[in-house]
């Protein structure tokens, strides 16, 4: 089975839909990038197609509390390079995301790290939101920590997404969500402790994952630009799509 960045967990809804684009909205995460954002259906060719993703993004979002623009391209495609350079001249960033898939036979299991891994138990709760809140300062903000630690609350709560933990003795170095469906599971939120990595713990959790939860096929994303990917290929993932964005973060 082939899948693509329509499997992947999102808590966004489509709340509008023309013939050229989808928006993207969170009523409740208005500073989240990617829960709001315009999905483009038709590929610019021209500054003035940009300009009209851009204008119909601002104007939807402009009184809804969300103070950026954030622009999705159709998987798997390109702008030209022109309209790229546009982009960045008018304050964008440009985002790109690779989708990665397993099958479960595939494989490559690596050598077991020196730390447990461990599905995430009551008693660590608080350590875990702690150790959560910490990765949030240290790739975001104070506000996006503050903010995101009740889609923490929540994800613990849910049925279908497992937060795995790796220990050093009783503290957390490394973490992963397990989000839950059908035939496959996601990985998702993969991080480990800066003084803890090349150590095998990110692959042991891989492999304990894949072991612990009976499906069989992975999906994972990941950043094209400063994920290790070779920790994912080395188990046997395999490159299945990209999906890039463009994010204009201050108005």
């Amino acid at each position: 089975m082939s899948y693509s960045f329509i499997n992947i967990h999102t808590k966004s809804k489509v709340v509008l839909e023309t013939d050229k684009y989808l928006i993207h909205r969170r009523i409740k995460s208005n500073i989240s990038y990617s829960d709001n954002y315009l999905e483009i259906k038709t590929l610019p060719e021209s500054t003035e197609d940009i300009d009209y993703y851009v204008s119909s993004c601002r104007d939807f979002f402009r009184d809804k509390g969300v103070n950026f623009i954030h622009l999705a391209l159709p998987e798997d495609a390109e702008l030209p390079k022109k309209l790229v350079k546009y982009l960045k001249n008018e304050g964008f960033n440009e985002i790109s995301f690779d989708l990665f898939t397993l099958n479960k036979k595939d494989t490559n299991f690596i050598k077991d790290s020196d730390y447990t891994i461990e599905i995430l138990d009551k008693v660590d709760y608080a350590q875990y939101l702690e150790f959560n809140y910490a990765i949030d300062l240290e790739i975001a903000n104070k506000e996006w920590a503050d903010y995101n630690k009740d889609n923490i609350y929540d994800n613990i709560r849910s049925e279908n997404i497992i937060q795995v933990v790796a220990k050093d003795k009783n503290k957390i170095v490394g973490i992963v969500n397990i989000i839950l469906s059908d035939d496959y599971f996601e990985i998702d939120a993969l991080y480990v402790k800066e003084n803890y990595r090349r150590k095998g713990i990110a692959s042991h959790i891989l492999k304990f994952a894949i072991e612990e939860f009976d499906k069989e096929n992975i999906i994972l994303v990941a950043d094209s630009a400063d994920t290790p990917k070779y920790i994912y290929q080395n188990i046997g993932f395999k490159k299945e799509a990209f999906q890039k964005y463009y994010l204009k973060s201050q108005l």
